[in-house]
């Protein structure tokens, strides 16, 4: 049951992922206050040391690799759902057996992603 749980909220992370991506204008995100953490368009820098326009290097040790997940929204989001699935792994007891197990935790994460993606992180449009 703890794998359901898991699997459920990396969907979520995930479809967060991709609304920043590809759909951030018209998602709930767009409205936040701090942009340059939130908007992949801005929050990319947060992990350099600039000189001006002159990138310079990392801004702390291990902001562009394994504490890069602390410089934007976009990445904890991927830490998140890395960890989530991960600990879905670790935790895994069968239900039923292997692939109907399988097929479960797919449509799970899928469905899961999907209403988030399409509906639940985008803006309501006005009438």
């Amino acid at each position: 049951m703890i794998t359901i749980i898991l699997i459920f909220f990396a969907g979520i992370f995930n479809a967060c992922m991709d609304v920043l991506r590809t759909r951030f204008g018209n998602s709930i995100f767009a409205e936040c206050d701090n942009q340059m953490w939130v908007n992949p368009m801005f929050s990319w820098v947060n992990k350099w040391k600039w000189d001006g326009n002159l990138k310079i290097g990392e801004k702390f040790l291990g902001s562009s690799t394994i504490f890069v997940f602390v410089t934007d929204l976009w990445h904890l989001c991927k830490f998140l759902m890395l960890l989530l699935l991960m600990g879905a792994v670790v935790f895994y007891q069968p239900i039923f057996n292997w692939w109907v197990d399988l097929i479960l935790i797919y449509s799970i994460f899928t469905v899961t992603f999907e209403l988030f993606y399409s509906k639940i992180l985008i803006k309501k449009e006005r009438e």
